[in-house]
């Protein structure tokens, strides 16, 4: 079964209310990770190209001090390539090599002249000291080169910066791990910052919703917020004024309708006697008589449903109530409402269910929603009692086209009848019927909501919760 057209609303208000602190959740967050990220980079480039030149400087010294060694060395007679390349002890993981016409000398085997980039090797045997980084073997390499004067020479050593690719690939780590948490701390900021924004929107919702249940003496709390002081004194300004005019309303609604009533006890005893007399009147004027008799029963009803709606409106209208089984109440309020043709389905686990309620005004509710489906709907076609764990529902279903959903909540206003909702030309009913079975059921913590029949037509819910759970 479809659940009342308020859930909806609600939900869709909390819908609206959860987004909203999303977004302030997220932007809060994504500037977090925004700035994270941008000082993470910049961090880390600036650390790199920090690391990476103090390195390459460093090697650059050494390759001229072992460059100049070598130079020197090569001029004493009797040492050779192979034994000059011997004597170095080049720290930081570097491997030498050294070129002398055409012939190269190298004093580890895990660097081969091939190795060494050959736009590198152009540019020493042109006679320019030159380096470049490469990738050898898949770690990353700096290969520096120094042309040796006099001949067709150059000596180069080759570095190894996989202990600067480590300690670059740690501070990536760490600068994208502080990133997270500085973006997880800014996502619990904005939890927090939105909590203490929206905090005042709740309340201000949820007066507002307590307002249009029929709390009119519902206020904001005027020290709950001095940032909020206007719109609090605003708001609770509005709902005074609004109670106001309602009270006025009532009571201006209540005293015509006390005033209507002598008049009308006047005109319904002339109407019994004309009509005690109707044998010697004419036939336009029984005609009359019939007209003037069914609109004064239908005047009488609507002052009825006015006083009845103004002690509603007043709050002093008066709920009794007493333990029953609504399944024998549905059945003894077809009797006395004379409908005895509706076919009648009690539920199983229904028969027995009992609800704290006020028989007199829920049979009023009855009757009215029956009253509806007979004057709108062609007539109801089934009675039903319905039972879940928790409430008991009174199930009417009649023969008419249904009502659209967005008439759904119309009909339970006042005046409004049917399809034409919120047009006072039809002379059926007084068009209090549905708006008084709403006042009714609410005033016994009970819903009231229409929805589409299974077999076709409109199907009037009344709710109510169950007394023996």
């Amino acid at each position: 079964m479809t659940p009342p057209p308020g859930d909806g609303r609600n939900r869709q208000r909390r819908r609206r209310a959860g987004s909203l602190r999303w977004r302030i959740v997220i932007r809060v967050a994504g500037i977090a990770l925004t700035l994270s990220c941008g000082l993470g980079f910049a961090t880390y480039l600036i650390v790199r190209n920090t690391v990476v030149e103090e390195r390459e400087a460093a090697a650059v010294e050494q390759v001229i001090a072992d460059a100049t060694l070598v130079v020197s060395t090569l001029d004493v007679a009797g040492i050779n390539e192979a034994a000059v390349l011997a004597t170095l002890r080049p720290p930081n993981r570097s491997r030498p090599l050294l070129s002398v016409d055409g012939r190269w000398y190298t004093a580890s085997l895990q660097v081969q002249p091939n190795d060494v980039p050959d736009a590198l090797q152009q540019l020493v045997f042109a006679g320019t000291a030159a380096k470049q980084r490469f990738s050898l073997h898949g770690d990353p390499t700096l290969a520096i080169g120094v042309p040796i004067a006099g001949g067709d020479a150059g000596y180069f050593e080759v570095f190894s910066l996989q202990d600067v690719a480590a300690t670059l690939g740690t501070l990536a780590r760490t600068l994208t791990i502080a990133g997270v948490a500085a973006t997880a701390l800014g996502a619990a900021a904005g939890w927090g910052i939105s909590r203490r924004i929206l905090r005042p929107l709740y309340e201000v919702s949820e007066v507002a919703a307590q307002i249009a249940a029929g709390q009119l003496d519902t206020r904001l709390d005027e020290s709950a917020d001095r940032d909020l002081a206007r719109l609090t004194a605003s708001f609770n300004a509005m709902a005074q004024s609004l109670e106001q005019r309602i009270a006025r309303e009532a009571q201006f609604s209540s005293d015509v309708s006390h005033e209507l009533r002598s008049p009308l006890t006047t005109l319904a005893t002339s109407v019994s006697v004309l009509e005690g007399r109707r044998s010697e009147l004419s036939a336009e004027a029984r005609e009359a008589l019939d007209l003037l008799s069914a609109d004064l029963k239908r005047f009488q009803a609507l002052v009825t449903d006015l006083l009845e709606m103004s002690r509603h409106d007043a709050g002093v209208a008066t709920i009794e109530r007493s333990p029953f089984e609504p399944a024998t109440f549905v059945r003894r309020a077809l009797r006395r409402l004379g409908e005895t043709t509706i076919d009648l389905r009690i539920a199983p686990g229904a028969e027995r269910a009992v609800v704290h309620a006020d028989e007199r005004r829920l049979e009023r509710s009855l009757a009215n929603v029956l009253d509806n489906a007979r004057i709108h709907g062609g007539g109801p076609t089934a009675v039903a009692v319905e039972a879940t764990a928790a409430t008991v529902r009174i199930v009417v279903d009649d023969r008419g086209p249904g009502i659209a959903p967005d008439d759904r909540e119309v009909v339970f206003e006042r005046f409004a009848r049917g399809a034409s909702a919120g047009q006072r030309g039809s002379r059926d009913g007084s068009g209090l019927g549905l708006a008084l079975a709403r006042e009714n059921v609410r005033a016994q913590g009970g819903r009231i909501w229409v929805e589409d029949a299974p077999d076709g037509g409109a199907r009037f819910v009344i709710e109510l919760e169950r007394a023996d759970t």
